[in-house]
């Protein structure tokens, strides 16, 4: 059983306290995006890079304003992407649950997923667009 209804309560519960961190839970705010279509096809970018990079058989589900991840670790760690409108601007969160002690490995996926968002915005979409490429070590000039 998935609780995307009650993530998204809790996300906005701890969002509106200010709390950052909570016993299982990981928020992370994001700076605005200027749209909430842009906001959902990045965060949707961003878990299927995750799963493309550190595996996974989950799946990803949509809703208006919501991406959520689920299975990012087993099916003890899910995470949810929301893409909340606020005076005219995106501002986009996530929140990574795990339901077991492990805080650290939530701690790190957290991490990541963050990275990647950070990649996929840079990039415009495309994750490790904006990262220079090794020059080829083989062949030359001469």
């Amino acid at each position: 059983m998935k609780l995307t209804p009650m993530m998204t309560a809790a996300a906005l519960t701890l969002a509106a306290a200010g709390a950052a961190q909570a016993e299982g839970w990981t928020v992370t705010d994001f700076s605005s995006i200027s749209d909430r279509d842009t906001c959902m096809n990045y965060a949707e970018t961003t878990f299927d890079t995750y799963r493309a990079r550190f595996g996974g058989d989950g799946f990803t589900g949509r809703s208006n304003w919501t991406i959520g991840g689920y299975d990012l670790r087993g099916e003890v760690v899910d995470g949810l992407f929301i893409c909340a409108d606020e005076s005219g601007l995106v501002a986009p969160f996530l929140v990574v649950y795990n339901v077991d002690d492990d805080s650290d490995a939530r701690e790190t996926i957290a991490d990541r997923l963050g990275d990647i968002w950070d990649e996929v915005v840079e990039g415009n979409g495309v994750p490790g667009a904006s990262v220079p490429q090794p020059l080829p070590t083989t062949g030359g000039t001469k």
